[in-house]
């Protein structure tokens, strides 16, 4: 099972409430994505931190070797040890790149951060999408997920 803590570096009022009824969802179809290697019988922690374009363009610069802001990057741990704790990722989202493609798309600037976090999850998890049907496997399980939210 996954527990979260999760961080708003932002101004904009977000309640952990939504992250929190999003890891339920995740939680709710835990056995099916996550990846077989891994015991589901521990539970395991993941971060998620909202910031802002400045700060997602040093992470991705120093992590990436990105030198722009994008919308979502995920570190993942899934197959490091940390002794004593079972983190196995950290998630950062950039609120005005999220804001801009929510609009772009036409939707609520949440139901686009539903949509990173859901997509930084399995990121964390091992989900890749490299080629063509890697993301249309990321895909189905990201909006599989989001029904239920």
């Amino acid at each position: 099972m996954l527990e979260l803590e999760y961080y708003n570096e932002t101004n904009e009022d977000i309640s952990d409430i939504f992250f929190d009824e999003l890891l339920g969802i995740i939680n709710e179809n835990f056995d099916y994505i996550f990846p077989n290697q891994v015991n589901k019988k521990q539970d395991y922690l993941i971060t998620c931190t909202l910031i802002n374009d400045a700060l997602m363009q040093k992470i991705n610069k120093e992590q990436r070797g990105v030198n722009k802001t994008t919308d979502v990057v995920s570190l993942s741990y899934l197959n490091d040890s940390f002794p004593g704790q079972n983190v196995i990722g950290e998630i950062f989202i950039s609120v005005p790149t999220a804001k801009k493609q929510a609009k772009e798309r036409g939707h609520e600037t949440l139901t686009e951060i539903k949509f990173l976090f859901v997509h930084g999850v399995l990121h964390i998890l091992g989900y890749e999408h490299q080629t063509e049907k890697d993301f249309q496997i990321m895909m189905e399980l990201t909006n599989e997920i989001l029904k239920s939210a």
